[in-house]
């Protein structure tokens, strides 16, 4: 039986289920929990001003866990079933929970902080186990939207527990059994819930069991170092946990200050941001499809930043209210690629380790904005509405730095985002490889061919551009960054120069795309194929992959132009890979390979294709 890839096949799928309920009821609780901590600390501790200090110090005890037991906590999702490790874990929620009902009715607030390390070293356990299981039980095609789901349930338990925290505070603060008991039983409940969760095997980790946290997590860092996109995207989630956690202490204050509201309005305030979340994480997911298009994560941070400096001007709950769903809505786009990029790309024999050390680098963001908040608050007396705006610019301003940095991986996106408005692409035929060099070999009948061609695989395609084109002042220094090789027209030695540096990107293990043919073509028929790309993949034991391109005749994006009607219909355009050839093959095999490809793409054989809509 397959693994689950869709939103109807996950939602289907009572394992999935099992998994996410277990993992938002065991976040639910432990927000609640948090929430309450730092309101009844707030609560007993102030007269007249609303001071940071105590929110502060829940959130550091919080994270504590996080720093010190990370790396225990990576060694044993490596070394276990990922499955049984989030069952015991779990239980270990019971008699926790035990313990802070008895906390709450003691009113010890040392107590209850102490009950807040142990929900947090469970937390902490869970974790890896948590993130690292996705990848062996659901395929990489349906990953994002899996995360989109998990990023849904995840954060709106961490929101709506810190919502319904407050308002559960507002209404029994005087009668806190009942507030334990409720927390005792949600505790049971997610136990339960966690022996639906199919068992995956052992990841077979052989490495000692290293007495010393620290040790792993530097292990984990060597790693991350070893592979700066992991690196990358680990340093990105981190940075949203470090502005949701500055946010989210923030909010709290905001209420208070700013828009003078109630606890239970406070709550509703947060339900907006988890109602955004949810949105954005699910059209994150759907987005990416089978993909993982981290072109999201700039954009994400520039609306997620936009939205910041909007909120700090709020006056009203209801404005208030419409700026944080705008918020959430941003931070589902920003956090969902990155996590399930973090999931697939790490190795699985210390895929644990990687997310350890994610969640440690993760918790060191969330102490930095305890620091900030105290720093900012209370000690240099700037208001939360000038903080969130300092951040939202901040953000702005890392998002356009983020956009050129992937600068590749952010015109890819935006590129085939006004693509699908143009098109309506179906990709069939063989995949594309994940790793390694390989040289795509396409006829070329329109200005868009390019941007078709990116349909086929989340990976940069470096292309042979036209050396005219290629020189056009303003444009060379954006097509050098973007990694296109310009060739002809010119001496031979200039193009088998060009062709050299084709040549050495494929042995690099990059993707090379060239359109043999030369030139657009004026009949839609696939002409003469030019021998130069002979010269790039003889030798070189890369795939050579045939792609077709159909569906564009007459449409105005061709050199013979055609109808704008047929433009603003979104005509099908179909994008076929065929089966990858040897190095060797020559420029007539080729041509012939792909004109097999347009022989059934033709009407009577294109259902044997199955292609998918993009």
């Amino acid at each position: 039986m397959q693994p689950p890839s869709t939103y109807r096949q996950l939602a289907k799928d009572r394992s999935f289920q099992s998994f996410l309920w277990t993992q938002f009821l065991g976040a639910f609780n432990d927000n609640v929990f948090k929430i309450v901590v730092s309101l009844y600390a707030v609560h007993v501790s102030i007269s007249g001003d609303v001071s940071s200090k105590y929110l502060a110090i829940a959130g550091a005890v919080f994270v504590l866990p996080f720093l010190l037991f990370a790396g225990y906590a990576g060694q044993i999702a490596d070394r276990f079933s990922k499955t049984r490790v989030m069952q015991i874990t779990k239980a270990l929620e019971i008699p926790t929970m035990a313990l802070g009902a008895y906390a709450m009715f003691t009113g010890s607030m040392n107590l209850m902080l102490c009950v807040l390390f142990l929900l947090a070293l469970q937390a902490n356990l869970f974790s890896p186990a948590k993130y690292g299981v996705l990848p062996e039980m659901i395929r990489e095609a349906g990953l994002s939207r899996a995360n989109g789901l998990l990023e849904l349930s995840t954060f709106v338990a961490i929101i709506a527990g810190s919502g319904v925290g407050t308002w559960l505070f507002e209404h029994w603060k005087h009668t806190p059994l009942n507030l334990g008991a409720t927390l005792f039983v949600i505790a049971i409940v997610g136990s339960l819930a966690s022996l639906g969760i199919k068992r995956v095997p052992a990841a077979g980790s052989r490495e000692p069991f290293r007495l010393n946290p620290f040790a792993e997590i530097a292990a984990g860092m060597s790693t991350l170092n070893r592979n700066k996109p992991l690196l990358w995207s680990v340093l990105g989630i981190s940075w949203f946990w470090l502005v949701g956690a500055l946010f989210q202490m923030s909010l709290i204050l905001t209420g208070k200050e700013v828009l003078h509201v109630s606890e239970t309005q406070s709550g509703l305030l947060i339900a907006a941001l988890a109602v955004g979340i949810g949105i954005g994480s699910v059209l994150a997911g759907t987005i990416c499809g089978t993909r993982i298009e981290l072109g999201l994560v700039p954009a994400g941070a520039l609306l997620m930043g936009a939205a910041c400096v909007g909120f700090s001007f709020a006056l009203t709950f209801p404005t208030a209210c419409v700026w944080l769903v705008v918020i959430g809505f941003a931070g589902g786009l920003f956090a969902v690629p990155l996590n399930a990029y973090l999931q697939d790309r790490s190795d699985k024999h210390e895929r644990g380790r990687v997310l350890a050390t994610n969640n440690f680098i993760n918790m060191v963001g969330v102490i930095i904005a305890s620091g900030l908040l105290w720093l900012l608050h209370d000690r240099l007396h700037c208001s939360t509405s000038q903080i969130l705006a300092g951040l939202g610019i901040f953000m702005v301003v890392g998002s356009l730095f983020t956009a050129c940095f992937m600068l590749r991986v952010t015109v890819r996106f935006v590129l085939i985002g006004i693509a699908k408005c143009i098109f309506r692409v179906r990709i069939a035929g063989e995949a594309i490889p994940e790793l390694g060099g390989a040289l795509l070999i396409s006829n070329h009948v329109s200005y868009a061919d390019f941007v078709l061609l990116s349909f086929l695989t989340e990976r940069p395609i470096r292309f042979l551009m036209w050396r005219p084109f290629y020189e056009i002042r303003l444009l060379t220094p954006f097509f050098a960054k973007m990694g296109v090789i310009p060739v002809g027209p010119g001496n031979s030695t200039e193009n088998m120069k060009s062709l050299d540096a084709a040549r050495a990107a494929l042995m690099a293990g990059d993707l090379v795309a060239i359109f043999p043919e030369g030139r657009l073509t004026v009949n839609g028929q696939v002409d003469q194929f030019k021998r130069g790309f002979e010269r790039v993949a003889q030798g070189t034991n890369c795939p050579v992959i045939p792609v077709y391109l159909s569906g564009l005749n007459g449409h105005p994006l061709t050199p013979a132009g055609g109808s704008l009607l047929k433009a603003l219909g979104r005509p099908f355009v179909t994008v076929t890979a065929g089966e990858p050839a040897d190095s060797q093959i020559t420029a007539e095999e080729l041509r012939q390979s792909v004109l097999r490809l347009a022989c059934v793409e033709a009407p009577h054989g294109a259902e044997s294709l199955t292609p998918t809509l993009r």
